[in-house]
């Protein structure tokens, strides 16, 4: 058998356990229905926990939306000002008049490890209730969001998580956003398959719910409080490796947060890289199987080109990505109809063919290369020192002038 043909055939055996997994995804989000709500006498007290920097143009507009829970317990709004150098703090200072819940926690170190992380700390320290649920500054709210979101902490439930989806408002929007628009909800409803699966990884920091006596007993944020990113599925895989408490997750449609996507294409590469950093900060089983899905990608991408040098194996190969794009199409139709996103539809075969390419090269990217976040540089790892200067000494060849001694005056 020739190299090709053995290609050929690792790829039909890995579409078909790509293909199980996926039917395990399905019949989790089929099993969201199933989750068991409670309606209690007496609802507990919840602290909605929301970290703010430099977010004067969308803060009052998340706050107007937050004000308008209909939830029968106490309830408080704690607003983390995270060294914000716009007018952030004076708005806080407004809204604190109207608004009795509002409580503002003021952060002042600089250049923290993790910002996010050290923010929310800092807001659950300050907060009172016995649910934390925490939450982005640039978020819409229905008003039954926080009612049914704790109506799935039953008995043994320790955390919930929600559906985040992007907010476009208008049809006049780029291309390009559409199809972010449909991948983050890709992302956010395979967290919900897997944890209706029983298999809880994933969750979006922008819709998460637990208890306090979780956040306690795992240490809060832990040995990962100095990952930049990872407050949300970090947090969700350590409560399942150290706690025995269950992760939920809601599917009810006024649990459904709203929030803005970024504006710019350079900004969502930074987004991007920013989301893929935390891979090797995953659990073992976790970690085995992003890269697994890497390495899978990648043997879709290379079987383009070999359709063309192999045209012998085009049949086999084309039916091969036919079938991988029937199971997907299938797989997100089902969700886009349990979460009501019928409207992203239409953009699933653009997103379909950017993330067979995306996804590995993100994710290998986010490793090693910086991305910024809020005005602020970050990176996970460094290439090695021998690799990094063979890397510079490419510039210098591909851009001479660049590097060119200065010239004497």
């Amino acid at each position: 058998m020739s190299s090709a043909a053995a290609f050929t055939l690792m790829l039909a055996i890995a579409v078909i356990a790509y293909t199980i997994v996926l039917a395990g995804f399905r019949r989790g989000l089929t099993a969201l229905g199933g989750n068991r709500c409670m309606a209690p006498t007496n609802w507990p007290e919840v602290s909605v926990v929301l970290p703010a920097r430099n977010e004067a143009d969308v803060l009052e507009r998340t706050l107007d939306s937050l004000r308008c829970q209909d939830y029968p317990g106490r309830w408080e709004i704690i607003v983390v000002d995270d060294r914000s150098t716009d007018s952030t703090p004076e708005i806080l200072r407004l809204l604190q008049q109207r608004e009795t819940r509002l409580k503002v926690v003021t952060i002042q170190a600089l250049n923290p490890a993790s910002p996010k992380k050290q923010a929310l700390a800092a807001g659950i320290a300050a907060s009172t209730g016995e649910i934390v649920v925490t939450t982005d500054a640039d978020c819409e709210f229905q008003a039954g969001w926080l009612r049914t979101t704790v109506s799935h902490m039953t008995e043994g439930v320790g955390v919930v998580a929600g559906l985040t989806v992007f907010d476009l408002p208008t049809p006049y929007v780029p291309f390009w956003q559409k199809v972010q628009w449909l991948d983050f909800f890709v992302q956010n409803f395979l967290a919900a398959g897997a944890a209706g699966a029983g298999i809880p990884g994933s969750c979006n920091g922008s819709n998460l719910a637990y208890r306090r006596q979780v956040y306690d007993q795992i240490s809060g944020f832990g040995e990962t409080a100095k990952q930049v990113s990872g407050d949300d599925v970090l947090f969700a895989q350590r409560v399942a490796i150290q706690t025995t408490w269950k992760m939920v997750f809601c599917s009810h449609p006024e649990s459904v947060v709203r929030s803005l996507p970024v504006e710019t294409i350079r900004e969502m590469l930074h987004q991007r890289l920013r989301w893929a950093s935390k891979g090797l900060a995953y659990r073992g089983s976790m970690m085995w199987f992003l890269f697994s899905v890497y390495a899978f990608y990648l043997m879709l991408a290379a079987a383009i080109p070999l359709m063309i040098f192999r045209p012998d194996l085009a049949p086999w190969l084309g039916a091969i990505l036919l079938w991988r794009f029937v199971w997907d199409y299938v797989t997100v139709r089902q969700a886009a109809l349990i979460f009501g996103q019928q409207q992203l539809l239409p953009y699933f075969l653009p997103y379909n063919m950017l993330q067979t390419i995306c996804t590995p090269m993100f994710g290998i990217a986010g490793l090693l290369v910086p991305y910024r976040w809020k005005g602020d540089w970050y990176r996970t790892s460094r290439l090695p020192r021998s690799v990094r200067r063979r890397l510079l000494q490419v510039r210098r060849i591909v851009r001479p002038k660049r590097y060119a001694a200065p010239r004497p005056s």
